[in-house]
């Protein structure tokens, strides 16, 4: 039924929102001109096997960074999970995107997320994002358009910072999870976060696509090296569903979930 709803949607050109549950009690606003409504609004899951893998490492109290929230998929759970004496501080610089994120934690009340509209980088300034049109609402980048079918909405100039700017200015002592997801900046989040890294050691989940880490000047070598100097276990979700150790520079898969190793 959702599937016909959804296809006489598209045609009719209308976009919604359209709200149903979501995981964990939570509601979640559906953007029908979106192919990632495709899975969140037909399947009612998307990237499930990441997200699985995440709530089992998160824990009551926590502090997590969602960066490149989009509309809030994971920042939703995660803020459900860390509980009231918790925190999740969600990156999101795309304006409509925002938008459709605050939207989404003011439906389901919740007071412990921090909706911040910069992006996080290398070096604090300013970048020109170009933020992707309805169909693909999750391809906004600051390199280059993975993509032969993306085209830009339009752009515009947003605010960059660092992770470690952003732990300075909060004040704060933890940060348990790190899931980054910014279409080929992920290197650069990296690199503005090595003294954020070493102190708190946070679990991190990464997107590792080479098309789009190249448009940024980047490559998936690279961001394993960065991985792999702080001293993390990197596994990769790939044919199988659960996170699988890689060989090499080999990533059958697009998203890395990488575990730091402890004394």
């Amino acid at each position: 039924m959702r599937r016909v709803i959804w296809k006489v949607a598209r045609a009719r050109n209308y976009d919604g929102p359209v709200t149903t549950s979501w995981y964990f009690g939570l509601h979640f606003n559906h953007h029908l001109s979106g192919d990632m409504s495709q899975c969140t609004y037909i399947d009612g899951q998307y990237e499930p096997n990441e997200l699985h893998a995440l709530t089992e490492q998160i824990r009551q109290g926590m502090c997590v960074f969602d960066v490149g929230a989009n509309a809030g998929v994971f920042t939703l759970v995660a803020a459900k999970l860390v509980g009231d004496g918790g925190i999740v501080h969600a990156f999101e610089p795309s304006p409509r995107d925002r938008e459709r994120l605050l939207a989404n934690v003011r439906l389901n009340r919740q007071s412990n997320v921090r909706v911040h509209a910069e992006a996080l980088g290398g070096a604090a300034g300013k970048a020109i994002l170009a933020v992707a049109g309805a169909e693909h609402p999750g391809h906004n980048t600051i390199g280059g358009f993975a993509y032969s079918d993306d085209a830009a909405a339009y752009s515009v100039e947003v605010d960059v910072t660092t992770l470690d700017e952003i732990v300075a200015r909060e004040g704060l002592n933890r940060l348990d999870i790190l899931k980054i997801d910014v279409e080929g900046a992920e290197t650069a989040v990296l690199l503005g976060a090595k003294p954020a890294l070493g102190r708190f050691r946070p679990v991190i989940l990464v997107e590792a696509q080479d098309a789009s880490l190249r448009q940024a000047g980047s490559s998936v070598s690279e961001l394993l090296g960065l991985l792999r100097a702080q001293d993390y276990e990197i596994k990769v979700f790939g044919p199988s569903g659960i996170p699988e150790p890689i060989t090499g520079d080999q990533v059958i898969g697009l998203n890395l979930l990488c575990l730091p190793r402890r004394d």
